[in-house]
């Protein structure tokens, strides 16, 4: 018996950690890799910059991933369910992490709020994916010998 809030917090947490590698391995194939002091300033001005789009794009991508696997077990109202809850999960150990490392007073809330929409109707919709999943007919099988 397989149950969708367990798979959705391993599901998330593990999008939570892939999401961050991807990014931060995109944000070096589209900044490039400092070389010097000045280099590295530079590096990070065009990091920070590009770093809400790269977020959003592929934070929504690793999400709407992860809720289809969470949610590949179950079909209909309850694979939604799976996807909506693993991006709630991912949602809230991502802001835990954000809190709790951050300066709460130099978060950009209207920035924060749109990725993290962007999450959760991405993981939704992989829940809604997974859950449409045609079920294949059970195999026929002939009683009679021949």
């Amino acid at each position: 018996m397989t149950r969708p809030l367990p798979r959705a917090i391993l599901f998330a947490i593990l999008a939570l950690i892939l999401s961050a590698v991807l990014s931060a391995i995109v944000l070096l194939i589209l900044v490039g890799v400092p070389s010097s002091r000045d280099a590295a300033a530079e590096f990070q001005r065009e990091a920070i910059a590009r770093s809400v789009n790269v977020d959003l794009i592929v934070g929504g991508l690793v999400a709407l991933a992860a809720g289809w696997l969470a949610a590949r077990p179950f079909r209909g109202r309850e694979a939604l369910v799976t996807g909506a809850l693993t991006g709630l999960v991912f949602i809230l150990c991502d802001l835990a992490i954000v809190l709790l490392v951050g300066n709460a007073e130099r978060l950009n809330f209207s920035i924060m709020g749109a990725a993290y929409a962007d999450k959760l109707a991405a993981a939704t919709l992989g829940g809604w994916l997974a859950g449409r999943r045609a079920q294949a007919p059970p195999e026929t099988m002939s009683l009679d010998r021949e």
